[in-house]
């Protein structure tokens, strides 16, 4: 189980006694601090809701719900939502709900974005603390190049291009390859993140550097280089030649 998945199960279910959900929890000190996290978030709302309701507050937002006849709006699935996480009686989780879904949207990030937003910062992190990657115009013999390529789970069938670094390492929980290419104007760091799933293309951009990140079969590719470069003709090519097991 990566982060990800750990915190998707949390949201859903925080009581999980999965074997691997608790493995992680135990062995993961970020998803721990995470946890955390989300526990004093939740005892902060429940304090929160220590104050008087109108009695019919309930009512009135179901009743508007059923005279719309439309699918269950955002702050009733957030009531079901709540009252299964925190044991709420029905008033307190409509009011934790209103409180939720305003501490959501003003923060203008919601939890898919966070996400998002998150594993950007890791991959620009990465790059920025591996300065290694940039000191060596040696290029990479074929066979660890294919050894590093069996251990996420693909296989190479044609030329990539000349590598002159690469290396195995795990982003956000995820298994993933980096190795830089020789490109136009100077290097392009090719990130492999394997099982991760974003869905948009993203952008992905530093002071030095202009960067994507773009979803595929088995998770997500991020490309950087300087501006000159053509990273959409790279992350072609390395879904041409590449096999994922």
């Amino acid at each position: 189980m990566n982060c990800q998945t750990y915190r998707q199960q949390y949201t859903l279910e925080p009581r999980c006694q999965e074997e691997d959900f608790l493995y992680h929890k135990q062995a993961c000190s970020d998803c721990a601090a995470f946890t955390t996290d989300m526990i004093q978030f939740e005892q902060s709302l429940i304090e929160a809701m220590k104050v008087e309701i109108p009695d019919d507050l309930t009512e009135r937002i179901l009743q508007r719900q059923f005279k719309n006849k439309k699918s269950p709006s955002l702050l009733v699935r957030f009531n079901e939502r709540l009252k299964s996480i925190l044991y709420l009686p029905p008033v307190y989780a409509v009011a934790a709900s209103l409180f939720l879904v305003i501490t959501l949207f003003s923060s203008g990030i919601l939890w898919w974005q966070a996400d998002t937003v998150y594993l950007k910062q890791e991959i620009l992190s990465y790059i920025e603390n591996t300065p290694q990657a940039f000191q060596t115009d040696s290029e990479v013999p074929a066979a660890e190049l294919r050894m590093m390529f069996q251990k996420i789970g693909a296989k190479m069938t044609g030329d990539i291009g000349k590598v002159s670094f690469c290396k195995i390492f795990t982003l956000q929980g995820y298994r993933s390859a980096h190795m830089v290419l020789s490109g136009i104007k100077g290097p392009i760091n090719v990130l492999f993140i394997r099982d991760s799933n974003l869905t948009e293309p993203q952008n992905l951009n530093n002071v030095k550097f202009k960067g994507i990140i773009r979803a595929t079969s088995w998770g997500n590719i991020a490309i950087m280089g300087v501006e000159e470069e053509r990273l959409e003709q790279i992350s072609k090519r390395m879904n041409e030649k590449l096999i994922w097991l």
